[in-house]
């Protein structure tokens, strides 16, 4: 009989469609969650009593919180009682052999302390697609000399008799950088051939992990209520390189639930404010790759104004300007942590 046992901690905000979606996708599962636990932060009170009378077969404990994605899940980490949390943001739907078959990792593996699926969202037309499109040359080449993230099946990009020498010297590098951070700071998931990878940083919002790692490395609730950028503190903390095992013949479907999410321009804002303050205070990261950072997003503004994207040029240069400046608020009275020199990742 398996050890393991599982908490699904749900933060939600005037979601209840997408909750109910949720719910109703876990009460689905070929192996139920040991108990679930919502801490709601809408501005009416769910109606939990339909909830429960919905779904029978959870445990389910709500708790009413105060809008903040971070503080919400820390608090719902802190009080399960399981040997691991399923971690699921509230407009996900696994399928109903999603639980199962993180299960099976752990349990052949105990060393693996979080995994999870691949994330499919939907396109314009509505339907969901893989998270790993085949970048292009000219694409790749650019996000290189920029040092910004990529996230894509670099291995199957093709190029021409111009482009072969170039390209399997792109391919190289990022090869050897594996699916960790670019020289910027930002996550580079580009090696994704086999049915399973590791990765530095992936979307937790479907994850199983240890709670002994989430209460080691909690969410950062300094961010905003929207959390942007908190996956990415969280694996910081995590021991190891690359200690989140992706399954990436496993897809979980991401609606994208449009209520409660930030604008693009504002939301890519935090997001730069989040990186430079994670990196900020990791000893992963050194001067050289704030450096870079900075060059990245001179790049991306540059692009912003190109293609006549005015919002997100104005958010590039803000935040810019809070870098240069020494003022990215959410470093105002913080204390650096730096990690063990063994988890350092060379630059």
């Amino acid at each position: 009989m398996s050890d393991v046992s599982i908490t699904a901690v749900i933060p939600t905000r005037n979601r209840p469609a997408s909750l109910g979606r949720l719910l109703r996708a876990l009460s689905r599962q070929q192996r139920l969650p040991d108990e679930v636990i919502v801490c709601d932060a809408s501005d009416s009170p769910t109606d939990t009593d339909a909830f429960a009378a919905a779904y029978p077969g959870l445990d389910i404990t709500y708790l009413r919180a105060a809008p903040s994605v971070c503080a919400q899940r820390n608090e719902g980490v802190r009080r399960a009682r399981t040997t691991h949390v399923l971690l699921c943001d509230d407009d996900i739907e696994p399928p109903p052999n999603y639980l199962q078959r993180l299960l099976a990792i752990v349990e052949r593996d105990p060393g693996v302390g979080a995994v999870t699926g691949v994330w499919h969202e939907p396109d314009a037309d509505g339907r969901f697609s893989s998270a790993f499109p085949v970048p292009g040359f000219r694409a790749l080449l650019i996000n290189f000399i920029a040092q910004r993230t990529v996230w894509g099946d670099v291995e199957s990009a093709t190029g021409n008799a111009f482009t072969n020498l170039p390209l399997a010297l792109l391919k190289r590098w990022y090869r050897r950088r594996g699916n960790t951070w670019s020289l910027g700071g930002w996550p580079l998931v580009t090696q994704v051939q086999g049915p399973v990878m590791q990765a530095s940083v992936y979307t937790l919002g479907a994850a199983l992990v240890r709670r002994d790692w989430l209460l080691a490395s909690p969410y950062e609730e300094r961010l905003s209520p929207h959390g942007i950028g908190d996956n990415y503190g969280v694996a910081l903390g995590f021991p190891g390189d690359c200690p989140i095992t992706v399954l990436t013949d496993l897809a979980v479907r991401h609606h994208r639930e449009q209520q409660n999410r930030l604008d693009r321009a504002s939301a890519y804002y935090e997001r730069v404010l989040a990186l430079h303050y994670f990196m900020h205070r990791s000893s992963r990261f050194s001067v050289l790759n704030e450096a870079f950072l900075v060059w990245s997003l001179l790049v991306n503004a540059a692009g912003f104004a190109a293609r006549g994207r005015a919002d997100s040029f104005r958010a590039s240069v803000r935040a810019l300007r809070a870098i240069a400046m020494k003022r990215n608020p959410l470093l105002a009275h913080a204390k650096a942590t730096p990690l063990p020199a063994s988890h350092q990742l060379r630059v």
